[in-house]
């Protein structure tokens, strides 16, 4: 009873900014409509009917149209086309928004530029007459950055894969009772508050909680173990988790946002306000550690004898003990004792419908995004409506045409009630730990470990030395054959090229004829099968 009260005391004496916020998340229990799908390709459209007509048919018909879900490559563009048609009609409205992402761009000589992409995500249009009475609209490229082609496979025309995924998609959300957005945010965030995961009220995480975690997300780690040389190449397996992220989130603890709280002086971290570590504590830690005095560091908390100001997620700190690290003392917290298991029911609902689904390309995105809009940032919640009491008059580039609107913003941001930084930097530090210390695994084992990629790995063939019997969540994706290291993050070989924002290099060599594979051979020692 006295260190609960203590505890109590504790509590009431953090600033306001600190406590939970008033604002609730409320599980969702609104039913959405089944819309009626239409392809449009080129000049070509498509009903899920079966009737094909013109562009120029539709753009007759459209005014008398029910509510549809269009799909086309260049949702922007098609809107555009309609908007040319019927801009001087007053009921003419729709709602769009844009968004520019920084990508990185590879070139030849090896270095990496920033450049600008902006996506435009058509939301809704039509002609006012009910409050759900707009068209919807999707586009591959705006959803997943890339075209069809590559999500909906196949010889079929493009308007047929485009009418398949669309109605594929709708099916799925219409069962889950998710409402069809044009962005994979839009449409994965809704997991967030779904009943089935959520089905209590919770609070939302406080703003700053969020903003001090936002810095210190672990992201993807990287470690080359070789000197690149085009010169020298390898004969490598590649190792990697198998639906890492969704692995992790099934398993581990989380914080819950409804009993969380920052410990310590979080404010200047001044000092420290415990020595060790608390057992059942789920969060982020802010403390000074000693590194281990035999073996190898852990690389990216630094080499220095005495690691003072670190910040460290508890579900990785039991790995940093394993391996010698001692904690001089915490500094601060942010965190729960209390878990949340809502995120656990989302990542297993996540696995069941990939399996479901084997594995589809236009699903393992969608369902990975997920945890990407954890981490959210707050916005002004801009959009783009064609008709607006307010706003600035805007004009909008589509590619090919262009368009005049009204840009609304809110004169204030605000950070969506799902946002949970400290659940998603959790599940990164666990693929990046998982990683590592699979890494440190196969080294003690006699393995040469060639690159440490995200949540894989590049082990160096040897007939000598076959790969022990790998844990899970670890499989054998595939063999390299002249696989060259190019950078932390680059990399090319026979069967695969990896270079962010960069593309295939022309003189790709082609892949080795008549040597046998030995994954069928690997297998039998690791005990694992292919898929």
């Amino acid at each position: 009873m006295k260190a609960d009260r203590s505890r109590s005391e504790a509590l009431s004496a953090l600033p306001p900014e600190f406590y939970p916020a008033p604002r609730s998340v409320k599980p969702r229990s609104r039913q959405y409509e089944t819309l009626p799908v239409i392809a449009v390709s080129g000049d070509e459209v498509l009903t899920e009917d079966g009737e094909l007509w013109t562009l120029a048919e539709l753009v007759q018909r459209l005014p008398k149209l029910p509510p549809i879900l269009f799909v086309t490559v260049g949702a922007a563009d098609l809107f555009s086309y309609f908007d040319a048609a019927y801009a001087s009609n007053p009921s003419w409205q729709a709602r769009l928004s844009d968004h520019q992402r920084t990508v990185p761009k590879s070139h030849p000589d090896r270095r990496v530029r920033r450049a600008g992409r902006v996506t435009i995500a058509v939301h809704w249009f039509g002609f006012k007459s009910g409050p759900r009475s707009y068209h919807r609209m999707i586009d591959p490229i705006t959803m997943y950055q890339d075209g069809i082609r590559k999500i909906c496979p196949g010889d079929d025309p493009e308007i047929i894969r485009l009418l398949r995924w669309a109605v594929i998609l709708r099916d799925f959300c219409a069962e889950n009772n998710l409402e069809v957005r044009p962005t994979m945010g839009g449409i994965s965030s809704q997991l967030l508050t779904d009943s089935r995961f959520y089905p209590n009220a919770r609070r939302k995480v406080p703003v700053k909680t969020n903003e001090r975690a936002r810095e210190w997300l672990p992201g993807n780690y990287y470690k080359l173990n070789v000197i690149p040389s085009p010169d020298r190449s390898y004969t490598a397996y590649e190792l990697d988790q198998h639906r890492a992220h969704h692995y992790h989130a099934q398993r581990l603890r989380f914080p819950h946002a409804d009993h969380l709280y920052a410990y310590g002086y979080f404010r200047n971290l001044s000092d420290y306000y415990r020595d060790k570590p608390s057992p059942d504590f789920m969060g982020l830690y802010c403390l000074d550690l000693l590194p281990p005095r035999f073996g190898r560091a852990y690389a990216w908390l630094g080499v220095d004898r005495q690691l003072a100001y670190r910040f460290v997620h508890t579900n990785e700190l039991s790995h940093l003990l394993d391996i010698g690290y001692k904690v001089l003392g915490i500094r601060a917290a942010w965190g729960s004792h209390h878990r949340d298991t809502g995120l656990n029911r989302v990542a297993e609902w996540c696995c069941e419908q990939l399996d479901r689904y084997d594995d589809a390309r236009w699903l393992k995105p969608l369902l990975l995004s997920t945890y990407g809009s954890l981490a959210c940032r707050a916005t002004n919640a801009e959009a783009i409506f064609k008709r607006a009491k307010g706003g600035t008059e805007t004009l909008i580039l589509t590619g090919s045409r262009s368009f005049v609107g009204k840009r609304v913003r809110r004169p204030q941001k605000l950070e969506p009630g799902f946002v949970n930084v400290l659940q998603r930097g959790m599940i990164e530090a666990a693929t990046r730990s998982e990683t590592i210390g699979c890494a440190q695994y196969l080294e003690h084992m006699g393995q040469r470990v060639l690159h440490v990629y995200a949540d894989a790995l590049f082990v160096e063939f040897s007939d000598e030395l076959p790969l022990p019997i790998l844990p899970e969540p670890w499989r054998i994706k595939r063999e390299h054959t002249h696989f060259c290291p190019e950078s932390m993050q680059a990399y090319t070989s026979d069967q695969a090229t990896k270079r962010p924002g960069g593309h295939a290099p022309h003189d790709r060599r082609m892949m080795a004829v008549g040597r046998p594979s030995r994954l069928s051979r690997l297998s039998l020692v690791t005990d694992k099968g292919l898929k």
